[in-house]
């Protein structure tokens, strides 16, 4: 059986890292994204898609996303779905919702379940009423592949679901499939492997480099083989830092940014935070604003944070300017990214610049 394990595909997550309009159009990618890719393995002859937890962002669901989600089920009538609920989406599942969905649609939610397809076991745990001495107490089929659904964090404590993967070293568990955490990793578990797909799609500048989901084929007798990451994302999202020390103005620092998109490669589907770094002279004028727009017909999206440190020099006489003065009341200001931009609407108002959105 050729099986699909994604996880934290957060629908109607209300991205505010995005400006409200791109918000809008991030939130319908990532709704036609994760329809697709049901139809997709419906396409390619999967036969079972596993959702390890965060269907969902929250509780509350437009009627047209669960319509849309109902229809892609529905198109691909070959494939069993398991989803598991996760700390996000506990109680995004209605009873309208469950009774619309398809008979090949399974929902795992509180405690333990357990569904038998072929030769394959799939055992769905929700980490919060379940615990680990109950897992340890399934009984397995050795001659099944056996896969174990959770979300949560593996060898550790933490808010939501904790699993030891040591305590389940000598049971016959081919692939734990894991959800909680938005990176790829993977690592060998007994007989078998542990694996966190990550999010499906970037929702912020968070949620970095490739994203997608992982294919298991239960026919290769190599297990080393039969797992693979797929890169499926239609965006990704990068953070890059830029010492832009020595920079005289603006536009200097912009040649600065677009020359390492060059050198990065990146598509102008993606989406950037640029960490400027470094110290400026006090006469370097520019805001993030300023920049993030220049940049935006390069990019989906672009965001600047502003971590430079403004040198002002000594007035001629010897004694210390305005600025200087500002810039040690300043330092006063308790949060990082708050004392920076104050820093930089002051230092562009005293050369005597118009100052911009703030």
């Amino acid at each position: 059986m050729k099986i699909l394990h994604c996880a934290d595909i957060h629908l109607e997550s209300k991205l505010g890292s995005l400006s409200h309009n791109l918000a809008i159009t991030r939130r319908g990618e990532i709704l036609r994204s994760f329809c697709s890719l049901v139809r997709q393995a419906q396409a390619n002859g999967f036969g079972a898609f596993v959702v390890a937890g965060d269907l969902f962002e929250g509780k509350e669901v437009a009627p047209s996303t669960k319509t849309a989600l109902v229809q892609a089920f529905c198109d691909a009538p070959d494939v069993q779905f398991f989803l598991l609920t996760g700390n996000h989406d506990q109680s995004a599942f209605g009873e309208d919702f469950v009774r619309r969905l398809p008979k090949n649609v399974h929902l795992f939610g509180e405690g333990i379940h357990r569904c038998v397809v072929d030769d394959v076991c799939f055992v769905g745990a929700d980490l919060t009423t379940a615990t680990t001495e109950q897992l340890l107490s399934i009984e397995w089929k050795a001659e099944y592949y056996n896969l174990l659904i959770c979300h949560g964090d593996v060898g550790k404590k933490s808010e939501y679901g904790a699993i030891d993967l040591d305590a389940f070293y000598d049971k016959p568990i081919d692939y734990f499939a894991m959800g909680h955490i938005h990176s790829f990793s993977i690592e060998g578990a007994g007989r078998g492997f542990a694996c966190y797909s990550g999010c499906l799609e970037p929702r912020g500048y968070d949620e970095v480099g490739q994203k997608g989901f992982v294919r298991i084929d239960t026919g290769v007798l190599d297990r080393n083989h039969s797992i693979s990451f797929m890169p499926y994302s239609c965006r990704q999202a990068h953070v890059y830092e830029v010492n832009v020390s020595g920079c005289k103005d603006k536009w200097q620092i912009l040649t600065l940014l677009k020359t390492g998109l060059d050198k990065m490669d990146i598509s102008a589907d993606d989406m950037v935070e640029f960490r400027l770094v470094g110290e400026i002279e006090e006469d370097c004028v520019f805001t993030a604003t300023q920049l993030r727009e220049e940049l935006l017909s390069r990019l989906f999206d672009a965001k600047i944070k502003d971590k430079t440190r403004t040198k002002v020099a000594e007035q001629s006489d010897g004694l210390p300017s305005v600025k200087s003065e500002f810039l040690k009341v300043a330092q006063d200001i308790a949060d990082e990214d708050m004392r920076n931009i104050v820093i930089r609407y002051a230092v562009n108002a005293l050369n005597g610049e118009e100052v911009d959105q703030i």
